[in-house]
C-alpha cells in the first residue's frame, strides 16, 4: 500500500468523523436544559394583569402575565379581598401569558367571589426569594344560576314554600336566612340548635317545596339518575358532635304535594360536621340514592336535617349547627366552579 493511499485512507476518516460530530451537535437534545436545572434564576418580566378591572357577568376574562429565564413551577394565587375566596393556578414553563394563566371568575376554595378588589401574587416554590403581586378589580361576578337547574340559592325568603319543624323547640332563633357569609349571592339558610330537651337525636328539620322553582315538580334537566347531579353549598364549624342530611322528596301518591309519612323520600350519606371547616362544595349523582328515573319526574322537595350525634355529646349537649347555599341539579357532572 502506497503512502497515497494511506493517506486519502486517513483523510477519509478524519472527514466522517467530522461530519457525523456536526450531526450530533443539531442533533434535538432531549434531557432537562442545564440552564433549568443548575443555572440561576432570574425574572426577565415582573408580574401584571392584562387588565385593571374584570366585569365577568359581561363575559370578560382576565389573564396575567410574567417572564423567567427559564422553566420554573409556579402559584397563582388571586384571593377576594372581601369575601375571601381564592382562585389557584398553577404551572410549568419560563412564561405566564394568555394560554395558562387566564381567570374566568371560577374559585378553587368557597365562597365564590363578589364584586370586589383581589390580590394576586405569584411565587415559586423552589425559588422563596421571589414573590410577585398585583391586583385586579372584579366589577361583577361569574354566573352559575345558568350552569343547570337552580332549586334554591336563598336569595328571596322562601315563605310558604318552606316548613320548619323544631323538635322539643331546639332550633335556636339564629335559624333562617342569614347574610353573615354566604357562599353566594348575599343569603344562605342556617340550622343550629341543640338536643338538650329530650335526648332524641333530631334538632330539626326544614322541608322546601318544589313550588320554590314555580313548578310543581322539580324542572331537571334530565331524569337520568347517573346523569343528574346535586349540588350545593354546606357550612360547618368543625364541630364534633353534628351531623347534616338531605333527603329528596318524590310524590308517591301523585298528590303534586308533599305528605310525610306517604311519600318517599331518597338520601345519599349523613355529612359528619367534624370533618371540615368553612364552605364545602358537595356533589353527587343521583343514582347514588337509589331514586329510579320515573320516581325522579316526581322530584317534589328536599328536607334538610339537623342531627344531635348523641353518642358523643357531654351532657348537657353542645349546640350543633350547618349552613347550606345554592342548590343546584346539573347535567353530566357535578357544577364546575
Amino acid at each position: 500500500m502506497n503512502k497515497l493511499f494511506k493517506f486519502n485512507i486517513i483523510l477519509f476518516a478524519f472527514a466522517a468523523l467530522l461530519f457525523t460530530a456536526c450531526e450530533h451537535e443539531t442533533d434535538t437534545f432531549d434531557g432537562p436544559n442545564l440552564v433549568d436545572r443548575f443555572g440561576p434564576f432570574s425574572v426577565l418580566s415582573d408580574l401584571s394583569a392584562s387588565q385593571p378591572t374584570v366585569d365577568f357577568g359581561a363575559g370578560e376574562t382576565v389573564f396575567f402575565r410574567a417572564a423567567f429565564n427559564k422553566n420554573v413551577n409556579w402559584v397563582l394565587e388571586i384571593t377576594g379581598m372581601e369575601s375571601g375566596s381564592v382562585k389557584r393556578i398553577e404551572g410549568f414553563s419560563k412564561d405566564v401569558l394568555m394560554e395558562n394563566a387566564t381567570w374566568d371568575g371560577g374559585t378553587t376554595n368557597l365562597p365564590l367571589f363578589v364584586a370586589e378588589e383581589c390580590s394576586v401574587v405569584l411565587t415559586i416554590p423552589e425559588e422563596p426569594d421571589y414573590i410577585g403581586t398585583t391586583t385586579v378589580e372584579t366589577l361583577s361576578t361569574k354566573s352559575y344560576a345558568n350552569s343547570g337547574v337552580l332549586f334554591t340559592d336563598f336569595e328571596t325568603d322562601l315563605g310558604p314554600d318552606a316548613f320548619v319543624g323544631n323538635f322539643e323547640f331546639e332550633f335556636t332563633s339564629s335559624t333562617g336566612r342569614q347574610s353573615d357569609m354566604p357562599a353566594e349571592g348575599n343569603s344562605y339558610f342556617y340550622l343550629e340548635g341543640t338536643d338538650n330537651v329530650v335526648p332524641n337525636f333530631f334538632v330539626g328539620l326544614i322541608d322546601i317545596s318544589a313550588a320554590v322553582t314555580g313548578e310543581t315538580y322539580v324542572p331537571v334537566s334530565t331524569t337520568v339518575p347517573e346523569d343528574l347531579y346535586f349540588n350545593c353549598f354546606m357550612f360547618s364549624d368543625a364541630g364534633p358532635h353534628g351531623l347534616a342530611i338531605v333527603d329528596f322528596i318524590i310524590d308517591s301518591n301523585d298528590s303534586g304535594a308533599f305528605e310525610d309519612g306517604q311519600d318517599a323520600t331518597y338520601r345519599v350519606a349523613d355529612y359528619d360536621l367534624a370533618t371540615w371547616e368553612g364552605w364545602r362544595h358537595i356533589s353527587h349523582p343521583m343514582s347514588e340514592t337509589g331514586v329510579s328515573q320515573e320516581e325522579l319526574e316526581k322530584l317534589v322537595g328536599i328536607r334538610l336535617l339537623l342531627i344531635s350525634n348523641m353518642n358523643s355529646q357531654p351532657n348537657p349537649p353542645l349546640a350543633v349547627d350547618f349552613g347550606i347555599d345554592f342548590m343546584i341539579f346539573t347535567n353530566g357532572g357535578p357544577l364546575e366552579l
